[in-house]
């Protein structure tokens, strides 16, 4: 039985075809589009929208022609929006997470209150976030707006047509009241935003409409949701995670929120599980930082990068890797050598390890904090980044725990298995996670 599953990542967009019956369960990889965002003549930094909607729309003409597609599901990346008019149409493209214009996100946050926002979302405060995206977003653009939608349910309304928002792409927004699940009025009054404006929350696994004659369901529509439901087929109660992809994700599942003092002064993250439950995390930069040293030097992908890598050239200077300078620098290699004190003749190769071993250090003093709430007994990396050997070494080293490589595609399988459950064919999460393991 094959199923579609597009996987809008910040950095390209992925369209595979799954077999659920297959064992393990695996991707085929049909289109992928490598994009970034843009930046426009005002200044701002936007996403190329129809471009992106174009290239998912070839894809899953190309997953057709593998056999018959029993059901299509979307995921992306959390924290951006579009706005649609009254006619359904986009007011402007996307903004960019990263777009200069959140500079002022924390006087925001302080106006509202720091506590009263975590205490109400449970959510990470950081620029990014949706509820201070909105509260900088030009009023002139806001005024045409009918509906706000999170990129995930924005590409289901080109596909199908569907006004919706999903539970845990809209748990990442900020605006949501982790104790009733609904958004928050107000926090909404308080950026002057209009609630109508905000689509009833929905859970995964409803059938939101058609692409081309194919039920499209409503998978975990964040992208870390459906990768960490793929992280491994019986994953320890007790196990971390480390999401590795354009940003590292590290967390562990969990029942319940929490927004006690620790997680609050931690400024962890209760994001939604897929299946319910929480995931309790932090964001950290990850491969992006490598990413745009590969842009700079025309390389073709950071698997060159790591892979071409000689032995550790003796002890290296690190950099802060949540440094604000590494957001969206005009030259990433310069900005690296810039914060670290490597000789501005440092070599691309030395740039790298120093970027590796920051990452692995700055996901370490992650781990060590989930560590300190609840003892963690193993590290499962799930992303591109498992392919990367020395990355998976300097974590063991640093953080002195077993380190298990789960799936390089975890975001295309979790949202494969989404679906797989949506339509009957996975009676539960136990039973989804199960297919990712070899026969016996």
């Amino acid at each position: 039985m094959l199923v579609a599953a597009v996987d809008l990542g910040a950095s390209s967009v992925r369209v595979s075809v799954v077999d659920l019956s297959r064992r393990p369960l695996d991707a085929i990889l049909v289109h992928r589009h490598t994009h970034a965002p843009i930046r426009h003549s005002d200044g701002s930094l936007r996403w190329d929208w129809s471009r992106l909607v174009e290239e998912v729309r070839l894809g899953l003409a190309r997953a057709r022609e593998h056999g018959p597609i029993t059901s299509i599901g979307v995921d992306g990346w959390g924290l951006d929006y579009g706005l649609l008019d009254r006619r359904g149409a986009l007011v402007a493209p996307p903004h960019s997470y990263r777009d200069d214009r959140l500079t002022g996100w924390e006087q925001v946050a302080e106006r509202i209150g720091r506590r009263r926002l975590y205490d109400t979302t449970g959510i990470q405060l950081m620029a990014g976030n949706t509820i201070f995206q909105l509260a900088a977003h030009d009023r002139r653009e806001l005024a045409q707006a009918r509906h706000v939608l999170m990129l995930p349910e924005l590409l289901l309304h080109e596909l199908c047509g569907v006004v919706v928002a999903e539970r845990t792409t809209a748990g990442t927004t900020a605006l949501v009241d982790h104790r009733t699940g609904t958004w928050s009025d107000e926090l909404l009054t308080a950026i002057d935003a209009d609630p109508g404006w905000f689509p009833e929350i929905h859970p995964f696994g409803e059938r939101v409409g058609f692409h081309e004659g194919v039920p499209v369901h409503l998978v975990s529509g964040h992208d870390t949701a459906c990768a960490v439901l793929a992280m491994a087929p019986d994953p320890s109660p007790a196990a971390a995670f480390l999401s590795a992809g354009t940003l590292f994700l590290v967390g562990r599942e969990q029942a319940q929120v929490r927004t006690d003092d620790a997680c609050f002064e931690r400024n962890l993250s209760n994001e939604p599980g897929a299946m319910g439950g929480v995931r309790l995390l932090g964001n950290l930069p990850g491969m992006w930082l490598l990413e745009e040293c590969r842009r700079r030097w025309d390389v073709s992908s950071v698997a060159q990068l790591l892979t071409d890598l000689p032995p550790r050239p003796g002890s290296l200077p690190l950099v802060d890797v949540h440094d604000p300078a590494f957001v969206a620098p005009s030259d990433m290699p310069a900005e690296v050598r810039r914060r670290s004190g490597l000789p501005a003749d440092a070599d691309p190769r030395t740039i790298v390890w120093c970027i590796v071993e920051s990452l692995a250090e700055a996901v370490a003093a992650s781990v060590s904090v989930l560590d300190d709430l609840d003892p963690i007994d193993e590290l499962l990396v799930i992303g591109g980044a498992t392919r990367a050997q020395v990355l998976l070494d300097q974590l063991a080293e640093r953080t002195g725990l077993p380190v298990r490589a789960g799936p390089a595609e975890a975001t295309t399988l979790g949202n494969a298995l989404a679906q797989g459950r949506a339509i009957g064919y996975f009676d539960d999460q136990a039973a989804a996670r199960a297919a990712l393991a070899a026969p016996a």
